[in-house]
């Protein structure tokens, strides 16, 4: 049997209690426990797979008023750790792990105890006393409990070297700037993780959903291309296409006085004839009408072709305006999204909702549920001012 060497009892502190807290279960009257809500969602991942877990639990003791109270304000997972029957197999080679981590994320806290997701079988007694007593001697033997279904929870403490189950204890709300560091390192091996060829299930799942994002923005930004590009070669081809219409209407316009031109002319020969008849006195007279008739016709013609144009230039200068001005608000939208996403986290600002941050960064409110996956956050209202949240 290898004997594992403790850290030394957690030094008690006498402080006020936290305010800002809620309750599970029944408290009871001789020991409060309180477990910080950055460890207590962190332990209840909703991003975790159906299997078993082990974490080590940190924190520090104070005395409060005649009691002792427990702070539970760490938690890392045992990544390495295996089961055996069901229960986590601490080895000599898992404690040096485990200490190189304490010094590195949590230098200032002490080993209060462990955490295990279970599968739903029921747990010994006798197995729990026996890690405790072995591994976690004293102040340090607390065991939390929890179904990996959200079927049931449970927290151990040692009494005088005998584990009873507590009734109930707070989570309550702080400033957790160690326990924001290990999760905001521990999300980005993870993420390095899923690039292996071993990824299992779920990991594959969620790089597969992140890859999905990145090709929606890629599409996104080549619609956007494919219109600026076809606006300009519609800005480019406006002149030219306005000749044609100018040189179409032209056409016609001619057709139509060659038409009128004809009558008249046919007109004039017939009334020739007849002032012939007649005598040469009345020549001036009838010239003089046909001139006027075919000038009349020819004004007419004109009047029609300049208002045509007019409609034309004036709806073609329209839909120029709207659509540069549509381009130009979603390359401002563009431009702020992808400030956000180059330097990859957004410091939360006051009164800022995880909706608000969505819109912000991405223009929309459907990417609150992968901002909560990559922070690991379970209620969007727990947020606050100054917070920094990866970008998905």
């Amino acid at each position: 049997m290898i004997e594992i060497v403790k850290e030394p009892t957690p030094v008690e502190k006498v402080v006020e209690e936290p305010r800002n807290v809620r309750q599970i279960g029944t408290l009871p009257k001789d020991a409060r426990v309180y477990v910080e809500d950055y460890v207590y969602r962190f332990l209840h991942g909703s991003s975790r797979q159906k299997k078993r877990y082990a974490f080590i639990l940190l924190g520090e003791i104070r005395q409060g008023g005649q009691q002792p109270n427990l702070y539970i304000k760490g938690a890392m997972e045992l990544e390495q750790i295996s089961f055996g029957g069901g229960m986590p197999v601490f080895s000599e080679d898992i404690w040096d792990r485990i200490y190189r981590q304490v010094r590195n994320y949590f230098p200032q806290w002490s080993i209060l105890g462990w955490a295990m997701q279970c599968l739903g079988e029921p747990t010994r007694m006798e197995d729990i006393q026996k890690i405790c007593s072995r591994h976690f001697p004293g102040d340090h033997g607390n065991v939390l409990l929890y179904d990996a279904y959200g079927e049931w929870e449970k927290l151990y403490m040692d009494r005088h070297g005998i584990m009873e189950e507590v009734s109930g204890f707070f989570v309550y709300y702080e400033k957790n700037t160690l326990m924001s560091t290990y999760l905001s390192e521990y999300h980005g091996k993870k993420e390095q993780m899923a690039k292996r060829a071993d990824l299992d299930e779920m990991d594959r799942f969620l790089l597969h959903d992140e890859k999905r994002y990145d090709e929606e923005i890629r599409q996104d930004r080549e619609a956007l291309a494919r219109y600026r590009s076809y606006m300009n070669d519609r800005r480019g081809s406006g002149k030219s296409q306005m000749s044609k219409v100018a040189v179409s209407v032209a056409l016609v316009v001619m057709i139509l006085l060659s038409g009128v031109l004809f009558q008249n002319y046919t007109k004039l020969n017939e009334m020739q004839k007849t002032v012939a008849s007649l005598g040469g006195s009345s020549d001036d007279a009838s010239n003089q009408m046909i001139e006027e008739t075919i000038s009349k016709g020819a004004e007419e013609l004109a009047k029609a072709d300049g208002s045509q144009e007019a409609q034309d230039d004036s709806g073609g200068s329209q839909t120029t305006e709207n659509a540069t001005a549509s381009a130009s608000a979603e390359a401002n939208n563009s431009t702020t999204t992808n400030v956000y996403l180059q330097q990859g986290y957004y410091i939360v600002e006051q009164g800022d909702k995880l909706t608000d941050i969505s819109r912000k960064v991405y223009g929309t409110e459907d990417m609150v549920r992968q901002i909560c996956q990559k922070n690991n956050i379970e209620n969007g209202d727990h947020i606050c001012a100054g917070d920094k949240l990866l970008l998905p």
